[in-house]
């Protein structure tokens, strides 16, 4: 199908305005942009779907598009009050705007129409790579094509020492929502916050196997919530256990996830990716805005290059190697003092929220 037909075809298709960044704002108001947003992927849980949520909403957008078979024309819940259209590849042909892909994990059909918009259209392609799990021998030829965009300086050496591509680092966007508060007061909100709590996906490179196996010793079990694998609570995971602590899965909403943290002193997130770590993550960025301390597994930490790191460990967060010190850490909770820890590690979610600026700078310029 010709690039001429694919436009009039699609050229009723309501496009939103994109932003215009206000002074003194963490948002940014509807206006001209040259960007239009993409989300390729199947994963419609965990950090890549919320870091879409976030910077749309930073960028004062409520709408994504998600490459599928067939186009159609109602607009589907993507979660955290963004909406989603599917739209099918040849879709690409009747943007006029720059692409910006928020995420593309494999769909590896997608890459050479991709490609070639640059060549034979002129627009240019942004994409975000969110962590070495994205990066296959199908698509890292194509990466040399494109703007990449990283969220952490780990991610970013990765590439280059790796790959030899170059990347521009932007960290995580962070969208201040409304949250629920615990009391009335600051010392009210501590005294009534006894619970641990995580939030992450029940996946590999998890490690929700550790959190499990102290459950069944400490005396403050922490609550597990979060979309799970089947495969790897198969494999991983003893299954009448594992329903003793689990939650559920939550609704992907900013109200859902403040209901969650607000009633949390710790939040745990174990999480181990090879050849990346040491910055931030949106189950970190949630628990700190909620002034909720986060115990993260210590490899994340100590795997890095010092340089990269975001995290120190008795300064802004605490951290673990095994699920003896984290069940030393539950058992104590009462009677441990959080408070420095999270003023230090509000620092860091200041800076997350700040970049408005440079993100919208980034859809309008690349």
């Amino acid at each position: 199908m010709s690039r001429a037909i694919n436009k009039e075809l699609f050229s009723n298709v309501t496009r939103t305005a994109d932003p215009v960044f206000i002074n003194c704002s963490n948002t940014l108001s509807q206006g001209k942009t040259t960007s239009t947003f993409f989300f390729i992927s199947n994963y419609m849980y965990g950090g890549c779907l919320t870091f879409t949520a976030h910077l749309l909403h930073t960028l004062n957008r409520k709408k994504v598009f998600r490459i599928a078979r067939k186009f159609e024309k109602r607009k589907k819940n993507f979660g955290y009050g963004i909406k989603y259209q599917n739209v099918p590849l040849e879709y690409l042909d009747s943007v006029d705007n720059n692409i910006f892909i928020t995420d593309m994990f494999q769909h590896f059909e997608c890459l050479e129409k991709i490609r070639t918009i640059k060549e034979e259209d002129g627009k240019d392609v942004t994409i975000v790579i969110h962590d070495p799990g994205e990066i296959f021998e199908f698509n890292e030829p194509y990466l040399k094509y494109w703007n990449i965009i990283t969220i952490r300086k780990s991610m970013q050496q990765y590439l280059q020492d790796r790959y030899g591509i170059e990347s521009k680092f932007i960290c995580h966007p962070f969208y201040p929502y409304p949250i629920e508060q615990q009391g009335d007061s600051r010392n009210e909100q501590e005294e009534n916050k006894p619970e641990a709590v995580s939030i992450s996906r029940i996946d590999f490179n998890k490690n929700i196997e550790i959190i499990l196996d102290v459950n069944k010793r400490t005396k403050n079990p922490v609550k597990i919530y979060g979309w799970l694998n089947k495969e790897y609570v198969s494999q991983k995971l003893h299954s009448v256990e594992f329903s003793k602590y689990y939650q559920g899965k939550y609704i992907k909403s900013f109200d859902a996830t403040s209901k969650i943290l607000k009633k949390a002193k710790f939040m745990i997130d174990l999480s181990i990716i090879p050849n990346d770590g040491g910055g931030t993550q949106y189950t970190f960025l949630d628990a700190i805005y909620h002034n909720c301390a986060i115990i993260l597994n210590r490899q994340w930490i100590e795997n890095v290059d010092v340089k990269y790191c975001d995290f120190k460990e008795g300064e802004n967060c605490y951290a673990v190697s095994n699920a003896e010190e984290l069940r030393e850490l539950l058992d104590s909770m009462r009677d441990i003092d959080t408070s420095k820890i999270v003023q230090n590690a509000r620092k860091l979610l200041d800076r997350h929220i700040k970049k408005a600026v440079e993100w919208n700078k980034v859809t309008m310029s690349l």
